[in-house]
């Protein structure tokens, strides 16, 4: 029985998370891949890839090669993932990304390390295709699923909307998949921001 750990983490405000991570960075914003519909309206879509460039953007001008960052963006909800030289790398990219317009919650999930291999980043590349499988095969209800897979380093992180028990469902069966080191929820049960009018409907 696989011991992959399933970590529920409730949606509250953590923009000072704290870290240790080595730093590099993307040059463009890294998409999580959708499992189930996306019921962001489209001008939501647009300001999620619109910040998550930004802060993006401004990573990559302060660290240039230095570190290996990937942003991703769900309804105004920040996931920074990747490796950064040091803590200090680490506090700097939470002050980089809380300045910009449209941000209502970060998870600065970055660790002191070095910047992860080609190989690595293709591993995670596989398993988020995996993790996405094992979800649609399992859901009970593939119309409730509005969820973005995002893998690093082993650990896969679930971002979007959806019901709590539609959300466990989908940890649970990412766990099970082989390689899987860990699953972070990062799930939002009833949101609140610029995805409310679309997902009330």
């Amino acid at each position: 029985m696989k011991k992959s750990r399933i970590v529920a983490a409730a949606l509250v405000a953590s923009l000072s998370l704290s870290a240790c991570v080595p730093i590099v960075v993307a040059g463009a914003v890294a998409v999580g891949a959708m499992v189930g519909s996306d019921p962001r309206r489209a001008e939501t879509i647009k300001t999620d890839f619109d910040l998550g460039a930004r802060i993006s953007a401004r990573i990559l001008d302060a660290y240039k090669d230095r570190a290996h960052v990937n942003v991703n963006t769900y309804n105004g909800i920040v996931l920074l993932s990747g490796e950064v030289p040091d803590a200090a790398a680490q506090q700097k990219l939470t002050e980089l990304a809380r300045t910009e317009p449209g941000l209502r919650k970060l998870y600065n999930e970055t660790v002191v390390a070095p910047v992860s291999g080609s190989t690595d980043r293709l591993n995670d590349t596989q398993l988020t295709a995996r993790v996405k499988t094992a979800i649609m095969t399992s859901a009970g209800d593939s119309g409730a699923l509005h969820l973005m897979v995002v893998t690093e380093r082993k650990v896969v992180y679930l971002m979007g909307i959806s019901r709590p028990d539609i959300a466990d469902a989908a940890a649970r069966a990412a766990s099970m998949v082989d390689g899987v080191a860990q699953v972070v929820k990062l799930v939002e049960a009833n949101p609140v921001g610029p995805a409310d009018e679309a997902l009330r409907k």
